[in-house]
């Protein structure tokens, strides 16, 4: 007898016996052999819904999502009333991030039946990922109401309210939950978080504290209490909160990423570093743990360390902008600006309207010789971001580049309006006035700075930088020995800064009879940073010790970044020491014939031919339109000419190339006192006003 002439009884029996056999696998777990069953039930000829549904259910269980949709869209084609395969159907498209497809499903399921308040919940929480709220909090309604007041739907809507950013309203579900049927550690959790999410954090960490006298070992809710403490201002409670939820589980990744982000905004970096360091040996795979593992390393001053990790963190996710980003700011540090530009650059391809990335492209464009495209980038970044002092303050700096003083003037006040307590800003506001004229309006802007400098802890790399700026303003005011004190306390008191040494140095060169301090030709000794030890000869060289600057000189390497400046000042070195001039120009022959501008203007000067060093100085300029240099030379040159408003043009240039240099500031005061005097400065020797 062959298989077709079986009696029709005899067919269904193994029919239904392989489909029991099918469930019955699927009810163990063993996925794989009821997806085998399923396959062959379905080719033995039944062709229902059930199987269909069931065999979704197994491949769904295996992760073959695409697969799973496709045999519940097959159920439901056979039987459209089947809500059971709808819900599944809603399920598998949620899992794939089809969200408006499950929408589409879970409404269906709902509508043939209301009873299930699963639907309603993955409708609710599929319009939330879809971000249509009001549709959300429509279907969250129909759930409340449908929902027995002691089950937990309310429970459940407020999760998704949190989900849909609508903290307040979470937490007063989630009251409304606990009036109900009383306090649970899932209550607890959803109320505190959503206390946090909402700012309150003080409200969080007691509701988290409650949670955990009901479960002292929860290793969760000591890691949230622990980043809401510190969200509240709590440092040592918060760390205390991490180290208990560590010593529960010590390969609790979160905790260690949390302790370290914690220590991270106390500038506790290199805390913060141990801590990262921690959590990504759990888990190497996180993106965010590299980028700030880097960004640690960053505020260290540690650039070239820094990014390593930025790049490992693009590793994981190649389209993180902002990584990205970073490796450009870092390079930026490294004084790479046109290197930087494509980092940006793929930042922004990833992400157009990424405000931080806009900016950071805008300065580097404006350090390379391009302000009025960095100028517009920047505006841009401001129209997105209007709140970012920083952002005002680099249109500042580019406007005072550009020569457009009152625009210069209305950024870096937008800045203080934003950040009044912005000491940056202020010493910023006190540049633009001094170069403007306005004398008493820079001493009060500077005064206001010195009021807001923070006090200094750790000696991190942001609180550097604004040690060398308070520094800088203290010699703006003419306060030297003040700034003096200041750095040099700082280079005995903490780690080496080059930083920090190269401001003392240029406040020696600012002020001619400050003798030089026995303390810093030691630390000079300790140091290998080339351009440290290349302003240091600087120094010697402007004191007359040329043999002392050249031995300095002759350390350091003969090739790479500094090669230029090593040799044009060793040139300067043996020219003041009495070397023909014509065997110092050759030493020069082979170097920039910038270089060779700016030693032919410092020949001219020397030999008093103002008009010849003015012009090298103004070749130098235009070939190089961001030397600060050529720009100070230049405007100094015009003021001995007699040409106040040509050095008061050049002194503006100078400023708004690097504002930090107090030379430049100290040129435009002088280039407007020359005008008043009717165009040329008070000679040392004159006792009364200058001849017009």
């Amino acid at each position: 007898m062959t298989p077709s002439d079986a009696a029709p009884d005899t067919k269904n029996a193994k029919r239904s016996a392989l489909l029991e056999q099918a469930n019955a696998a699927y009810d163990a777990g063993d996925h794989m052999r009821a997806l085998s069953l399923f396959d062959e039930v379905i080719a033995a000829g039944i062709d229902s819904e059930i199987v269909y549904n069931n065999k979704g259910a197994a491949l769904d269980a295996l992760g073959m999502y695409e697969r799973a949709t496709e045999s519940y869209r097959a159920a439901v084609r056979r039987a459209p009333g089947y809500e059971l395969a709808w819900h599944n159907l809603g399920n598998c498209l949620y899992s794939r991030e089809l969200f408006e497809e499950a929408a589409s499903a879970y409404s269906k399921a709902s509508s043939l039946n209301p009873s299930r308040l699963e639907n309603l919940a993955g409708l609710a929480n599929s319009y939330s990922k879809l971000g249509k709220a009001r549709r959300a909090k429509g279907a969250l309604r129909r759930l409340v109401e449908a929902g027995p007041s002691k089950s937990p739907v309310r429970l459940m809507a407020a999760e998704i309210l949190l989900d849909l950013e609508l903290s307040a309203e979470a937490a007063e579900m989630c009251l409304d939950h606990i009036r109900l049927q009383g306090e649970s550690m899932r209550a607890l959790s959803v109320l505190g978080t959503a206390y946090h999410e909402a700012g309150d954090y003080a409200r969080a960490a007691q509701t988290f504290e409650k949670a955990l006298t009901m479960s002292p070992s929860d290793k969760e809710m000591f890691n949230n209490l622990g980043y809401s403490l510190f969200c509240a201002g709590f440092l040592e409670p918060a760390l205390s909160a991490f180290d208990k939820a560590l010593a529960i589980d010590p390969g609790y990744k979160h905790a260690w990423y949390n302790k370290g982000y914690s220590l991270h905004g106390a500038e506790r970096l290199s805390e913060a570093l141990e801590c990262y360091e921690r959590a990504l040996a759990i888990d190497p795979r996180d993106r965010v743990l590299w980028n700030n593992y880097g960004n640690a390393l960053y505020n260290l001053g540690r650039f070239e360390e820094s990014i390593p990790r930025f790049v490992e963190a693009l590793r994981v996710d190649p389209d993180y902008e902002i990584a990205w980003n970073n490796i450009g700011n870092a390079l930026e540090k490294l004084g790479m600006w046109l290197e930087a530009i494509p980092f940006h650059e793929r930042s922004l391809e990833i992400r157009p309207d990424f405000d931080y990335a806009l900016y950071a492209k805008g300065i580097c464009l404006s350090m390379t010789g391009r302000p009025e495209e960095g100028y517009d980038l920047v505006l841009e970044s401001i129209t997105l971001n209007p709140d970012y002092d920083e952002a005002w303050k680099a249109r500042s700096r580019i406007a005072r580049q550009l020569g457009r003083w009152d625009e210069a003037l209305s950024s870096i006040e937008e800045s203080l309006a934003v950040n009044p307590g912005y000491a940056d800003g202020w010493a910023d506001r006190g540049d633009i006035l001094s170069a403007t004229g306005d004398m008493v309006g820079a001493e009060v802007s500077y005064r206001t700075a010195l009021r807001h400098f923070p006090p200094m802890r750790n000696g991190s790399q942001g609180e550097s930088a604004q040690l060398r700026r308070k520094a800088e303003v203290l010699m703006r005011l003419g306060r030297f020995e003040e700034a003096f004190y200041l750095l040099g306390d700082a280079m005995t008191a903490r780690a080496y800064d080059p930083g920090i040494a190269s401001e003392f140095i240029r406040g020696l060169r600012l002020t001619p009879s400050t003798p030089v301090p026995d303390g810093l030709q030691s630390a000079m000794e300790r140091t290998d940073d080339p351009k440290v030890l290349l302003d240091y000869s600087e120094l010697l060289l402007d004191r007359g010790k040329h043999d002392e600057a050249l031995k300095v000189l002759e350390g350091l390497p003969k090739s790479g970044e500094h090669r230029d400046r090593v040799a044009y000042l060793e040139a300067m070195a043996y020219w003041r020491a009495g070397i023909p001039e014509d065997e110092v120009i050759e030493l020069l022959s082979g170097l920039s014939c910038e270089l060779s501008c700016k030693f032919r203007g410092e020949l001219a000067e020397a030999h008093g031919d103002m008009a010849a060093a003015e012009s090298e100085y103004s070749r130098l300029l235009e070939s190089r339109p961001s030397d600060y240099q050529a720009a100070e030379s230049l405007a100094r040159v015009r003021l001995r000419l007699g040409d106040a408003k040509g050095a008061l043009d050049a002194a503006r240039t100078a400023l708004g190339i690097d504002s930090s240099e107090p030379g430049a500031v100290a040129l435009v005061k002088r280039a407007n006192e020359a005008l008043r005097r009717g165009g040329r400065e008070k000679a040392p020797e004159d006792k009364g006003e200058g001849a017009s």
